[in-house]
């Protein structure tokens, strides 16, 4: 580690009051490091290769792909302008490529602008560059073209002189790896990696001492022999500190450095830090393995995604890592509860190739011992002065770019300022600056005097000092410092944000990525809940980033653990406007706008008239409450926006207290046709009901948007047989005019099942004018011993009159009995059709007239008896099917697992490209 002194003025006359400031790599002007040069004939090799690359963080550029030539611009001033600014030319050498107008275009404009060349001997040799087979082979072939008017007499020269170029240059023949293009592109993007370092995942413009730190850290790494399944020799490092010292933007830093070390393969994995229920904490355990496999493994994102349970996703990491280069994993945040130590320990063991480093961190040492062993665990480096100072003056003073340029009283100030800033931990015998508190503190005085340091000590002078003691439990006086400063509604989505975490927001699917980002999604939430316009919800969860109180990000939404606790500590405040904002169990507070209750052991279930005293509730969230049902109540909730259940095991009907009379005996609905008591509900999450049989209460919101159901059992009913339209069923489409998006994942049983109910339910739906997003998935299988398919049922969407005019994603399990699908060609705004393992399913229609359709998936269609003709705007098919019993996707995967996994993806890619002529 490196030295480091507490004094200030020794921190001067070594670095001669000089800010260390962070060594940037070197940006390309082109938003293209990479240029993929080919002849259409190799399209589908250098189509996969461009998408392995992408999944790398690589930057290439592929004339396919719409983001890389821009609309309404001419295309031969793009692609000649990329080829000169591209960091490597990656030419596919072959004989289409030698005789073909374009690629030798590219070619001698890489050498003219002195771009590096790595050529693929994908189907020629370096003998077949020769200079005599110029001569007499390509020139002949460059003539021809000058002969047609394509070219110019002069270019005969300028190729010659490029094909020398590419003569000279070391690249990769294909012909080495056992004629296995999996292999072959595999050492292709490895290859790339070391020439041009993949794009940074994790920028590092921000932190500061970047290099002196991970150096640092890397230094610390020690060595061990594994034995039996793991076998090798490993590096391991466990890192401990506080809260907010910044042991993640360690890992994010550490993946960084070694991206070009491990060729890419590197992967952050944050373990949650709190423990949450067992079956939403298994999601999430999925989901990080999903991620690992699509970092580390060598098989394609579409595999991964097909991973549903833990099972697969471990023994998908292990076949997938078998024989693989070294890797670099960062395991962070381990955390104090069983099941977070037990998935850290399962990564640490799940054979992990020879050579690999893994870094685990956790805020104690006694966790990290219990996962990794004493002998490898050590403190978390710690920030110099230098490097405090600029990171604090980057906050509080951006246009001050050093110590240098501060007077000696302005030094004096930002000195005691600092010092407000240091804390005991562990593993030191004296105290840390911590990082957050840095930001926090510097964020708090730029907005009280910008540039102004003078106004700072007096800021300061007035609070009396923030901390003097430099024990832990006092950051909330410094994290206490922007949130005051906040209006009462900001300080509530702040509260929002903390509690409410966006952990779901719909299913993840494999076309998730093409979705709106998850920052999206919830200021989409935040302007349902407090009623505001999205604009205005937007500029409320900037202000937070602005202040620190969120981490910045465009993309994400995401608030340290340490401001969760903050929050925590607020909302205990009895009498406190944050204690009716938010508590984590049941009060009779009349005024109480949030309530959630967490495996709460209040008798909430066998009081019908609870909740009628919370009429101002605008979101009730029950997590695990087994005491609640059968009968969960609702009451006149007039102002309630946003109604989440998870896992009530109890609960068999959720219902309006109206039902019963509680009123005047008559139900809302009925003497308000139009309208209902939920009038202001917006969004209803259900998830994991095992009980759940119905839900009357959705008659009763006239206003819903957003319905989502996951995970019920075959108690819930959708329509059977005799269902009607005048029945007591609890999805009636025709009472939801406003909704937007219906996702439900659900049981149905075989026996009794209406087929032609279940098509008069789903035409309802798409009838809908507002409607952008319809899902519905069920365990509908079909059984050996019946004939799928013979029954004939079709749904015919030109029989509907007034088809959902914004429909873009519909996705939909079919049961066995719905044999095809008319009338898709009506959907005009559809941009994904999802009909995985529809098994009795047999036939598609054209669909070229759907020209915004980007995903189409097939895959379990066991008798589906082809692909549609389809736009050239289609981005990804997922297929597999065709005669024969049904299986999981999983299942076919893994089958493929143990053949040669290079020919069952050329057989993917020769299948798509003849997908892609015949549309």
């Amino acid at each position: 580690m490196a030295s480091i002194s507490d004094d200030p003025e020794s921190s001067y006359s070594q670095r001669e009051m000089e800010l260390p400031g962070v060594k940037r790599r070197r940006v390309c002007k082109s938003q293209h490091d990479v240029f993929l040069s080919h002849s259409g004939q190799e399209k589908a090799f250098v189509e996969q290769l461009y998408h392995d690359l992408k999944r790398m963080n690589q930057r290439p550029f592929f004339d396919e792909d719409s983001d890389c030539l821009r609309k309404a611009e001419k295309f031969a001033g793009e692609i000649l302008e990329a080829a000169g600014q591209c960091r490597v030319g990656v030419v596919v050498v072959s004989e289409a490529y030698l005789t073909s107008k374009w690629p030798m275009l590219e070619l001698s404009r890489f050498v003219e602008c002195g771009v590096k060349v790595f050529p693929l001997f994908f189907k020629l040799s370096p003998s077949d560059l020769k200079g005599n087979e110029v001569e007499a082979k390509w020139k002949q072939s460059w003539r021809e073209l000058v002969e047609r008017g394509e070219v110019k007499e002069d270019v005969m020269e300028m190729w010659s002189e490029a094909v020398k170029e590419l003569r000279s240059s070391n690249g990769l023949e294909y012909g080495k790896f056992a004629k296995s293009e999996y292999k072959y592109r595999c050492a292709v993007v490895e290859e790339i990696c070391k020439i041009v370092p993949p794009v940074l995942e994790w920028s590092t413009d921000e932190i500061q001492g970047y290099e002196r730190v991970c150096e640092a850290t890397s230094s610390m790494f020690m060595e061990a022999e594994v034995t039996g399944e793991d076998k090798g020799v490993h590096k391991y490092l466990g890192i401990y500190g506080m809260g907010g010292l910044g042991k993640t933007t360690l890992c994010k830093s550490m993946c960084s450095y070694s991206l070009q070390e491990f060729g890419g393969r590197v992967v952050h994995l944050e373990l949650p830090s709190e423990e949450g229920s067992e079956a939403n904490a298994s999601k999430e355990r999925v989901g990080r393995l999903k991620h690992v496999v699509q970092r580390l493994a060598r098989f394609e994102k579409s595999f991964s995604e097909f991973i549903s349970t833990e099972e697969e996703g471990w023994k998908c990491l292990r076949t997938g890592i078998r024989n693989m280069p070294p890797v670099f994993l960062a395991i962070d945040n381990v955390g104090d509860f069983a099941a977070s130590q037990m998935e850290a320990r399962k990564y640490l063991r799940v054979g992990l190739p020879s050579g690999s480093k893994v870094l685990v961190t956790a805020r104690s040492r006694e966790i990290l011992v219990s996962v990794i062993g004493a002998k490898y665990c050590k403190p978390i480096p710690r920030l110099e002065w230098l490097e405090a100072a600029a990171l604090f003056l980057s906050y509080a003073a951006p246009n001050i770019s050093s110590v240098s340029f501060l007077k000696p009283e302005e030094r004096e100030i930002v000195e005691k300022c600092l010092s407000e800033c240091q804390f005991k931990d562990s593993g030191y015998s004296t105290r840390q600056y911590h990082p957050l508190m840095l930001r926090a503190l510097g964020t708090y005085f730029h907005d009280v005097g910008c540039d102004d340091v003078m106004s700072w000590g007096e800021a300061l002078e007035k609070k009396g000092g923030l901390q003097r003691c430099g024990e832990a439990g006092n950051v909330n006086e410094i994290l206490g410092l922007n949130y005051g400063s906040l209006s009462d509604q900001v300080k509530l989505v702040f509260l929002d944000t903390a509690f409410h975490h966006p952990y779901c927001f719909g299913w993840v699917n494999w076309w998730s990525e093409k979705r709106p980002s998850r920052f999206e999604s919830w200021v989409s939430w935040i302007s349902e809940v407090h009623g505001v316009c999205v604009f205005e919800a937007k500029t409320m969860v900037k202000k937070l980033q602005k202040l620190s109180l969120l981490e910045e990000s465009d993309s994400e939404v995401s608030i340290h653990d340490l401001y969760k606790e903050f929050a925590r500590v607020l909302v205990k405040r009895e009498g406190s406007k944050e204690w009716q904002w938010f508590m984590s169990q049941s009060s009779g507070a009349t005024q109480l706008k949030r309530l959630e209750l967490v495996c709460d052991r209040s008798r909430i279930g066998v009081a019908p008239r609870r909740f009628l005293e919370w009429r101002s509730l605008v979101v009730l969230e029950l997590h695990g409450c087994d005491d609640v049902g059968p009968d969960l109540e609702l009451g006149s909730f007039h102002s309630l926006r946003v109604l989440i259940l998870w896992e009530c095991v109890n609960v068999k009907r959720i219902i309006c207290s109206c039902e019963k009379g509680y009123d005047d005996g008559v139900c809302c609905y009925k003497r308000n046709p139009g309208r209902g008591c939920m009038t202001e509900l917006l969004f209803v999450e259900l998830v994991h009901l095992d009980a759940l049989e119905g839900i009357p209460f959705m008659r009763h919101c006239w206003n819903l948007q957003r319905f989502e159901i996951d995970g019920i059992s075959s108690n819930y009913h959708l329509p059977y047989e005799g269902w009607e339209w005048e029945c007591d069923e609890p999805i009636d489409f025709r009472d939801l005019k406003d909704l937007q998006s219906f996702k439900l994942d659900g049981g149905m049983p075989v026996v009794g099942f209406d087929c032609g109910a279940f098509i008069k339910w789903v035409l309802s739906a798409l009838q809908l004018r507002n409607l952008t997003t319809f899902e519905y998935r069920s365990s509908h299988v079909a059984y050996e011993d019946m004939e799928v398919g013979s029954s004939g049922y079709t749904i015919d969407l030109n029989e509907v009159v007034g088809l959902s005019p914004r429909l873009s994603v519909l996705s939909l399990s079919l049961p066995w009995e719905i044999k095809e699908v008319k009338g898709l060609h009506l959907l005009r705004e559809l941009t994904t059709l999802n009909l995985s393992f529809s098994q009795g399913l047999r036939y598609l229609r054209d669909l070229r007239c759907l020209s915004k359709l980007k995903w189409l998936c097939v895959h379990g269609c066991c008798r589906l008896e082809g692909i549609p003709s389809m736009g050239p705007g289609v981005q990804g098919i997922q297929a597999g099917f065709g005669s024969g019993s049904c299986c999981s996707p999983f299942d076919h995967w893994v089958c493929g697992c143990f053949f040669e996994i290079g020919y069952m993806l050329v057989v993917q890619l020769i299948f798509v490209e003849f997908v892609r002529c015949v549309g």
